[in-house]
């Protein structure tokens, strides 16, 4: 089966793995041999076609949900300084827990195999934090490791089985704040809708509790991680070491076009934390913002310093979040900063980097974009 049928048949019979394929991007590669994650916030999952095509349906479904649980399960964010290899072992230890046996290969890594080679036993439904111990413990394990490419081949005279290389990516932890932030709303999604597999409930748990961080610091590194001063050329200010030469003018190099929701669906109170929290982003510098309101228009934008000095609410209208990507669109303003509950009708594409600001238990309008909640 081709891997976009796959994911048609994950959202049909397996959902919850469905809603998270669906916002993965499949790439076709002859460069790999097997298949390969890439980094946060935009997941790819880079297959090679002609390794995927010789293997049956289940094993194919297979592959597909044991690369969506390494993702589910952050694996590639939770290493910390431990050893990459023993750890990519053991985060295939706890993938293929939660993997129905008719979807692992025969030589695939389990704690089963495991338990037999080792000749212990080994507590079964745990995270890779509680296999990596195990497997770290003494040598004897480490002896039996080899690598061929990114494959770590764990064999002897009686046995052969076969782990992909975990990548390694170098990313901040407001990426990865910002990440879980967002697998947690699909989780919450997925359990309104009673499609959360009872297996893998608590290993969800472990990747999304904590998932609070202050939002003006996420909001801090969103706007001056992305900006730089430019430096120009300009008669109109004149050199001041030579005559006749032109001086430099500097500016902020990143623009961004903050909203506020002021919809009828938005209460006065928030509408005035939504003020208030703006007072915080005002000192914030490196960026130059402009700020704007909306329901189903938007109000002419102004600098921030002067909206922070005289704000009133002027609408209360339905909601409609097209038209501020249209104004930053208009503006050229490459970042859009959203206050909102949420509640409103969102274009499938921008072409801006977006920060939805949310109110407590909120929805994200659209898949683009970071996600932050913060309570009043």
């Amino acid at each position: 089966m081709r891997i976009n049928d796959i994911v048609m048949k994950l959202l049909i019979e397996q959902p919850f793995y469905g809603y998270v394929a669906s916002s993965i991007s499949f790439v076709e590669s002859d460069n790999i041999e097997t298949i390969k994650m890439a980094s946060i916030p935009n997941q790819i999952i880079t297959y090679n076609p002609v390794w995927f095509n010789r293997m049956s349906t289940q094993h194919q479904i297979g592959v597909v949900l044991h690369e969506l649980l390494h993702v589910i399960l952050l694996h590639q964010y939770r290493r910390n300084n431990r050893e990459i290899i023993l750890w990519s072992v053991a985060c295939d230890m706890a993938v293929n827990e939660l993997l129905s046996d008719h979807y692992i290969p025969e030589d695939a890594i389990t704690t089963q195999r495991m338990s037999v080679k080792l000749k212990n036993t080994i507590e079964r439904q745990k995270n890779a934090e509680y296999y990596y111990e195990i497997i770290n413990d003494g040598d004897e394990f480490a002896s039996l490791l080899t690598m061929e490419g990114d494959n770590i081949l764990i064999s002897d005279s009686k046995m052969q089985f076969k782990v992909q290389k975990l990548s390694q990516d170098n990313v901040s932890s407001m990426e990865v704040s910002a990440f879980k932030s967002n697998l947690a709303q699909t989780f919450s999604d997925a359990k309104t809708e009673g499609v959360i597999p009872s297996s893998l409930e608590e290993g969800l748990n472990e990747v999304v509790i904590d998932i609070r961080i202050d939002w003006r610091v996420m909001l801090k590194r969103f706007l001056t991680g992305r900006g730089k001063m430019i430096i120009r050329k300009s008669y109109k200010r004149q050199s001041r070491r030579y005559e006749q030469l032109p001086g430099t003018k500097r500016s902020v190099g990143v623009n961004a076009l903050i909203a506020i929701d002021e919809s009828g669906s938005v209460s006065d109170v928030l509408v005035k934390q939504f003020y208030h929290e703006l007072t915080e982003i005002n000192k914030i510098t490196g960026t130059s913002m402009l700020v704007t309101k909306f329901d189903t228009q938007c109000t002419e934008p102004v600098s921030l310093s002067t909206f922070v000095s005289d704000s009133r609410r002027e609408k209360r209208g339905g909601t409609d979040f097209r038209p501020v990507f249209k104004l930053a669109d208009e503006l050229k303003i490459p970042l859009v900063i959203i206050f909102t509950d949420g509640d409103g009708e969102a274009p499938t594409a921008v072409n801006q980097n977006t920060l939805w600001v949310l109110t407590k238990n909120a929805k994200k309008p659209a898949s683009y974009g970071y996600m932050i909640n913060f309570e009043g």
